[in-house]
C-alpha cells in the first residue's frame, strides 16, 4: 500500500508538471507561416540579446538591424582589412540621428563595445578591442551641400572623398583630400588628411568650420565660436569624443578648368639612391601645387619591383612639365604625363593603380607608418633592398607596396601650431609600409620585415623619434608618438570633460588624465 501510494503521488506531479509545461508551451507559440492556422514553438524572444531586446524596439522604421547568419550580414560590416577586425554580434544600418543616439545608449547600457562605421577603411589594430560588439553603420549621412558663393560646403559623415570631389569639381570649387578614393571624408579629416593640395590649403581640418557631434549624451555643434575646445581637440583626435553628424568647410575656387598635370614614371629599382638624391634635392623648395607620391611595387610587365612615381601639379601644363623636369630627366623606362580634370584624378594616377582594386575589401592587409622632416638617400636603398628581400622570401607578399608621400606644406605650416590637435605641421613627407598578403603564415609579426623597416626609417627622419600619422597609423605606436607630448595634456583634459567612461574609445584612445 505505501508503494502504491507514493507513485500515485509521483504521477500526480508529473501530471502537474506536464501540464504546466503545456500551458508554458501555448503561451509562446505564435503561428506558422509554413502551416497556417498551427503553431510553432518559438523561444527566441526569451533568449533574446538584451541590446537587440533594447535597441529593435527603438529603431526607426527605415533602420535595419541584422545579426550574424542573416543576409547581407558579411556585406554590411566586411572592412578594408581582416586583420585585427573588430567582431560584431550586430549591425544597425541607421536611418536617422535618433537611431545612432538610441544605439550608442543601448550599446552602453548593456557593456556592448560599438564602432560608428562608414567607409571601414581604417587599418589599426586597435579596433580588434571590439570584441561581440555593435557596428553603427552612419552611411546613410550623405548629404553635400554647396553654397559657391560663400566658398562652404556642409557633409554628412557617411560620404567619402570621390563623392566631395564630385559635386565640388561640378561647381568649380576644390579642398584638400587624401589619394585614396573610397576613404571617408570625415574619418580623414578627424586624424588630419593630409593630401596632394595641402600646399595650398593645408590639411583637410585646416579647412574644417563647425561641426555637429553625438557626444555620449547629447549633440552639440563644435567650432572657434561654440565649444571652441571640442573644436580643437576634434582636429586631430577627433574619434574621440563622439560621432561627427554634418561638418561645414571652406572650399575654394579650383585651378584653371579644373586640370592638373599628372605625370607617371617607372624606373628600375637600381635607381633607388640616385632617384633619391634628386627628391631630396626637390623637397628642400617643393612648389605649393607640386606633390610626388613614391611607390616600390612588383611590377607583372616587368617581372621585377620597381620605382613607380606620381607626381600632379595644380596648374597649367606648361607649369607642371617644368616642375616634373627633375623626373624625366632621371630616364624613366615608362612615363605618361597629361592634363586629368580634378575628379578623375584620384582614381587615374599612378599608371591607375589608385582605381577600383585598391579599394577592395577583405583582404588582409596591415601598415605602418612614418612621419620624416628629411630624406636621406641611403635610407630608402637600404629600404628598397629589405622590401625586395622579403618578397622573394614571402611570395604572397608580392601586392604589398612601399609609399613615400612627398607633400608640400606652405599652407600647412601656416597656421599656428597650437590652433588645432594635429601635432606634425613640420613634417614634409609621410612613408606607408603597406603590406598585403593572403594568410596568417606571412603575418607581418612573424616576418619582422615592416618592423624592421620602420626602425631604419625612423633614425634618419629628422625627428624626435617615431613620429606618425594617427591615419596612418599601426597601432602599436605610444601616445606620444601619435599625438605628441606636447598635445596629449589638454587632449586627455577634454576626453575626462566629454568621454570620461571611455565609450569612444576604439581607435587610439587617449587617456583622461596625462601624463
Amino acid at each position: 500500500m505505501p508503494i502504491i501510494q507514493e507513485n500515485k503521488r509521483t504521477m500526480a506531479r508529473l501530471s502537474i508538471l506536464l501540464h504546466a509545461v503545456m500551458t508554458f508551451v501555448q503561451a509562446i507559440s505564435l503561428p506558422s507561416r509554413e502551416f497556417p492556422g498551427k503553431s510553432v514553438l518559438h523561444l527566441s524572444k526569451y533568449a533574446e540579446d538584451p541590446l537587440s531586446e533594447c535597441l529593435r524596439p527603438k529603431l526607426s522604421a527605415n533602420a535595419i538591424f541584422k545579426t550574424p547568419g542573416q543576409s547581407g550580414f558579411l556585406e554590411d560590416t566586411i572592412r578594408y582589412t581582416t586583420v585585427s577586425s573588430p567582431s560584431y554580434r550586430a549591425v544597425v544600418k541607421t536611418a536617422s540621428e535618433q537611431d545612432i543616439a538610441n544605439s550608442i545608449g543601448c550599446a552602453s547600457r548593456t557593456n556592448t563595445s560599438f564602432l560608428a562605421t562608414s567607409q571601414r577603411h581604417g587599418l589599426s589594430m586597435t579596433l580588434a578591442s571590439i570584441s561581440n560588439g555593435l557596428d553603427i553603420d552612419i552611411t546613410y549621412l550623405k548629404q553635400i551641400q554647396v553654397d559657391a558663393y560663400k566658398n562652404v560646403m556642409t557633409i554628412g559623415g557617411g560620404v567619402n572623398f570621390q563623392e566631395v570631389v564630385d559635386v565640388l569639381y561640378a561647381k568649380g570649387k576644390e579642398i584638400s583630400t587624401g589619394t585614396c578614393y573610397c576613404v571617408g571624408f570625415m574619418g580623414a579629416t578627424l586624424g588630419g588628411g593630409v593630401g596632394r593640395l595641402s600646399g595650398l590649403h593645408g590639411v583637410i581640418l585646416d579647412s574644417l568650420l563647425s561641426a555637429r557631434i553625438m557626444l555620449p549624451n547629447t549633440v552639440v555643434e563644435a567650432s572657434k565660436e561654440k565649444s571652441p575646445d571640442l573644436f580643437w581637440g576634434i582636429r586631430g583626435s577627433g574619434f574621440n569624443y563622439g560621432v561627427v553628424l554634418n561638418a561645414t568647410f571652406r572650399i575654394y575656387d579650383q585651378v584653371p578648368q579644373g586640370l592638373h598635370l599628372n605625370a607617371d614614371f617607372k624606373f628600375p629599382i637600381s635607381q633607388v639612391k640616385s632617384y633619391f638624391e634628386k627628391l631630396a634635392e626637390v623637397s628642400k623648395s617643393l612648389p605649393a601645387q607640386l606633390s610626388v607620391l613614391t611607390y616600390f611595387n612588383f611590377d607583372p610587365g616587368f617581372n621585377e619591383t620597381v620605382i613607380t612615381s606620381n607626381a600632379v601639379y595644380a596648374g597649367s601644363e606648361r607649369e607642371g612639365r617644368r616642375a616634373v623636369q627633375f623626373l624625366v630627366d632621371q630616364a624613366p623606362i615608362q612615363q605618361n604625363i597629361s592634363m586629368i580634370p580634378w575628379n578623375k584624378l584620384l582614381q587615374s594616377s599612378a599608371f591607375g593603380a589608385t582605381g577600383p582594386r585598391i579599394c577592395e575589401r577583405g583582404r588582409r592587409r596591415t601598415q605602418r607608418g612614418v612621419g620624416v622632416k628629411q630624406i636621406d638617400p641611403d635610407t630608402y636603398a637600404t629600404l628598397a633592398r629589405m622590401f625586395r628581400e622579403m618578397q622573394r622570401q614571402y611570395p604572397a607578399t608580392i601586392r604589398s607596396i612601399v609609399q613615400v608621400q612627398l607633400l608640400p606644406t606652405q599652407a600647412v605650416r601656416a597656421v599656428p601650431d597650437d590652433a588645432t590637435a594635429f601635432p606634425w605641421r613640420s613634417h614634409i613627407a609621410h612613408v606607408i609600409l603597406s603590406f598585403e598578403y593572403t594568410d596568417a603564415s606571412t603575418d607581418d609579426d612573424v616576418t619582422g620585415y615592416p618592423r624592421r623597416m620602420r626602425d631604419a626609417l625612423v633614425h634618419t627622419a629628422g625627428t624626435n623619434g617615431l613620429e606618425i600619422y594617427v591615419g596612418y597609423s599601426h597601432g602599436d605606436e605610444t601616445l606620444e608618438q601619435l599625438y605628441s607630448k606636447k598635445k596629449l595634456p589638454r587632449l586627455a583634459v577634454l576626453k575626462k570633460t566629454i568621454d570620461p567612461s571611455g565609450l569612444f574609445n576604439a581607435y587610439h584612445p587617449v587617456p583622461t588624465a596625462y601624463p
